[in-house]
């Protein structure tokens, strides 16, 4: 075993770190922005690969058995779970149908199989020539996902429907819920840095310079590879020698990114908030209903649970969204006077986890749209402001993703200041305040005890 650390570079904050060798379970925070930079892990490739195996046996289980019926009136109406393809596009909804179908199973299987395929070569000494691939396009399966969403939004539909009619769980309805924690036990516990060093291990070139730990990584002229981490030597490289990445400065164009899907975020605001997210049908009457109406009604009915978690997914959350990136932007620009960088680095941080979870009420109503078609009693359509809804989330993902968060800690500043030294990484007097940017002498990723 090498003599030399391990390093990597924080990806919020930009600072060199160095990763102590530990064995057990253990997460390592970056000391600067807090933000978990390493994971370790006991046994991951088997542990992971029970799991995937497991969860892709529930996701076919799923796919083929009854899911859930429901009985009004003497009719009976049964669906399966990958029954909202046909019903939506029945309904000229072809694009909600494939958004979902994306969101819900074509990346989920994906992530399962890239997770078997490398815990399978890793435990198996085979280096598969196609896992750098797979790999390349992990995060961004993984990150695109929503299985857990989609679980969330059956567990609303059925609170809103029990009060209504009689319901009957199939089989499908049971191995779902098994197929998503397998699956986000799966996710959890693979481990992208060990099969990155795996299939395709750190090469060093005799006398290449090595990056000082405790400072940030951009005055010494280093950068971390945006797929697979690797620390790149920018005066030497263009691209990334591990797995063939293109090195760019996202932080030169993040913040008119960040602006333009925000504000277009903002313009399909309106139309899924004022155009009907749900028509339903009672004994041949039409009843429309925005989000802002279903939550009125279900908060009449008494249903306070589900009213507020429409509430909160629907409403609360893409405006929340929307707002702090454009904090985000509006702090960059004022940088200078901005002294909690690290409140800020939380407040991207709580952007990012809360991305996904707005596309509950979208999953809702397909779900309703779905299996409520009974005949002559009670039919309920997909309204148009489900498609600006879906892309208000879309979005707003995109742009959190835009964002560079390097930038609230000074990122960038070095190639605007001619007085700043390049080689010493001393940096602006600002971009090192004592009492945000302290790290220990040794610049290692601290970790539980």
């Amino acid at each position: 075993m090498s003599d030399t650390p391990e390093k990597l570079i924080c990806g919020q904050c930009d600072l060199v770190l160095e990763i102590p060798r530990k064995e057990g379970h253990f997460v390592g925070y970056c000391p600067r922005c807090h933000n978990a930079v390493h994971h370790y892990r006991v046994r991951p490739s088997k542990v992971s690969l029970c799991y995937a195996l497991s969860a892709i046996f529930f996701m076919f289980a799923t796919d083929s058995l009854p899911f859930i019926s429901i009985s009004a009136a003497g009719i009976e109406q049964g669906m399966q779970v990958l029954d909202y393809t046909t019903v939506l596009g029945a309904q000229n909804m072809w694009a909600a149908s494939f958004i979902i179908f994306l969101f819900m199973q074509l990346l989920p299987l994906l992530t399962l199989l890239t997770i078997i395929a490398g815990d399978l070569g890793k435990i198996l000494g085979k280096r598969f020539f196609f896992m750098p691939l797979l790999l390349k396009i992990l995060h961004f399966n993984v990150e695109w996902s929503m299985v857990e969403v989609f679980m969330v939004g059956i567990l609303v539909s059925l609170i809103k429907l029990i009060s209504l009619v009689s319901i009957q769980y199939g089989a499908g309805f049971w191995t779902f819920f098994a197929f998503a924690i397998f699956y986000l036990l799966a996710v959890s516990r693979f481990s992208e840095e060990e099969m990155w060093n795996f299939y395709v291990p750190h090469t060093k070139t005799p006398g290449s310079r090595i990056p000082e730990s405790g400072i940030r990584a951009e005055p010494q002229d280093f950068c971390a590879c945006s797929c697979c981490g690797e620390i790149l030597d920018i005066r030497t490289e263009t691209s990334c020698h591990r797995c063939g990445t293109g090195i760019r400065d996202r932080s030169s164009q993040s913040l008119g990114k960040t602006l333009a899907f925000t504000l277009a975020a903002i313009v399909m605001y309106i139309p899924a908030n004022i155009y009907p997210m749900m028509i339903t049908t009672y004994l041949g009457s039409d009843s429309e209903s925005t989000v802002i109406d279903g939550v009125i009604v279900l908060w009449g009915m008494g249903s306070y649970f589900v009213a507020s978690v429409i509430l909160i997914a629907s409403i609360f959350i893409p405006i929340m969204k929307i707002l702090l990136l454009l904090y985000l932007c509006w702090s960059v620009k004022k940088l200078r006077k901005t002294r909690n960088r690290l409140f800020l680095s939380v407040i991207y941080r709580v952007v990012e986890f809360i991305g996904k979870w707005s596309m509950v009420d979208v999953f809702v109503v397909a779900i309703m749209a779905t299996i409520v078609r009974v005949q002559n009693l009670m039919t309920i359509y997909a309204g148009s402001a489900m498609i600006s809804f879906a892309a208000v989330v879309i979005l707003t993902m995109i742009a959190a993703r835009s964002f560079d968060p390097r930038l609230l800690w000074g990122y960038g500043r070095e190639r605007k200041n001619a007085g700043t030294s390049r080689d010493t990484g001393e940096g602006t007097p600002e971009d090192r305040s004592p009492d945000e940017n302290a790290v220990p002498e040794s610049g290692k990723v601290p970790h539980p005890a």
